[in-house]
């Protein structure tokens, strides 16, 4: 199964809105890994882009939420990649310069 066709499972939403997120999940891991546009991230690691993209659809709505308090109950946002995402990638690559 493609990964659009694993989103559309796991989370009702239309096609449009999941290859929006599968871009954004693209971009974010190119630059997690250093690597460059010959890598196709969706075949390479799709439980990556599939776990992004879940991520971002729960957090819908509160982009620009850092921390949150719901009476006991706390919680944290992360900006970019999670630990989660970045468990099911390789250790990025450095590029040395000179």
């Amino acid at each position: 199964m493609a990964v659009i066709d694993d989103l559309k499972i796991l989370t009702g939403q239309s096609e449009d809105i999941l290859n929006i997120y599968i871009h954004r999940a693209n971009a974010a891991i190119r630059s997690y890994l250093s690597i460059d546009n010959t890598v196709d991230v969706e075949i390479a690691y799709p439980d990556a882009v599939i776990e992004y993209v879940t991520e971002c659809i729960s957090k819908k709505g509160n982009e620009g939420i850092k921390q949150f308090t719901q009476g006991n109950r706390q919680g944290t946002y992360n900006d970019g990649l999670t630990e989660d995402v970045k468990a099911l990638l390789p250790l990025p690559y450095v590029k040395m310069m000179g």
